[in-house]
């Protein structure tokens, strides 16, 4: 786990003929879809006047959603604004934080910047899947499950138990809870503050809307600290269109979730090694070619998939985001050719 520096959100490159299964994005809402709801959205905005500052009608159909009240809603520009700001509103009370020992690499940037002492959760997560939680924890903890990078699913429970003296403090960083089927719980323990995000299950990630879901007095910390117009107009608009259609949502988890399945079964033919996944991404190792070569052929074909440098997870391991059937067939092209070009 390392600290401070800037965040590397991998490789920026136009789209065209490139299949980009590197940045977690959610290949399975089609962008003409978008377009036209973005179309229907956009005529009831007056773009001549300020958003909502508290983002009121978004904070209440999510509270609808997830059966809380309205108070435990806070809305933020991304989630990256909300971890940001709960990183902030802890730091009068705890000198250190927690994290797994893979973990989502804004978490140490966050440390350093308001002046955490990293620690590591102890269960060596990312081989176990699990967490050893300490009896006796009192201190400030982020659990990102399931993983942005690993795609390792904690136990809600589990990660709830970190919980239980009420001198912790447990941020449940979980953006892409929907794909693995996870439920806020309504009774929310007060010391937890549960993260999610628009930009993946809703595939809105360049308007950038995150909330969590806490303890009114956690609410009101994050109101006090943020931006007075932290979200557009426009994104929360379009975010209530997107509840609204929940349902359309829970299709597309459907088909990711089947390709999912064939593509774990595809790598696994070709040699690769894979994390049971939990998001809408899998993590893999070919037993030959360490990740970086991986994802440098992958590229030369077309292909871009993320591999990241800092171990435990530095040398075999890349990153895939699922793609519809289409965009399977041309990765699989892609591998087989690199293996082929490997074996000869």
């Amino acid at each position: 786990m390392t600290g401070g520096g800037s965040y590397d959100a991998g490789i920026q490159h136009g789209k065209e003929r490139l299949l980009c299964l590197h940045r977690n994005e959610n290949l399975f809402v089609g962008p003409d879809w978008i377009v036209e709801r973005a179309r229907d959205v956009a005529a009831s905005i007056d773009v001549r006047s300020y958003p909502d500052p508290t983002a009121s009608t978004l904070r209440r159909r999510l509270a609808e959603h997830h059966g809380v009240p309205v108070e435990h809603v806070f809305v933020g520009n991304g989630s990256d604004e909300v971890l940001a700001l709960l990183f902030a509103t802890r730091r009068d009370r705890y000198d250190a934080i927690s994290m797994l020992d893979v973990c989502f690499k804004v978490y140490p940037m966050l440390a350093a910047r308001h002046g955490y002492a990293a620690r590591t959760l102890p269960g060596d997560t990312f081989t176990t899947g699990r967490i050893d939680t300490p009896t006796d924890f009192r201190g400030f903890a982020v659990v990102d499950s399931p993983n942005s990078i690993t795609g390792v699913h904690i136990a809600p429970d589990d990660v709830l138990a970190l919980a239980a003296d009420p001198a912790a403090f447990v941020v449940w960083d979980n953006v892409y809870g929907e794909y693995a089927g996870d439920r806020i719980p309504a009774d929310l323990p007060a010391n937890v503050a549960v993260v999610r995000s628009f930009s993946k299950f809703y595939a809105l990630a360049a308007l950038r809307v995150g909330y969590c879901i806490a303890d009114p007095s956690v609410v009101a910390a994050l109101d006090a600290r943020r931006d007075v117009f932290n979200v557009n107009g426009f994104a929360q608009a379009m975010a209530v269109d997107a509840l609204a259609r929940h349902d359309t949502f829970e299709r597309h988890r459907t088909e990711m979730i089947a390709c999912r399945h064939d593509l774990v079964g595809l790598l696994e033919a070709r040699g690769f090694r894979v994390q049971p996944p939990a998001g809408h991404f899998v993590y893999a190792a070919h037993r030959e070619i360490d990740g970086p070569e991986v994802q440098r052929r992958l590229m030369d074909r077309g292909v871009a998939v993320r591999h990241f440098f800092d171990p435990p997870v530095a040398a075999p391991w890349v990153r895939i985001t699922v793609p519809p059937r289409a965009g399977i067939d041309q990765l699989t092209e892609a591998l087989d050719d690199v293996l082929a070009a490997t074996r000869g």
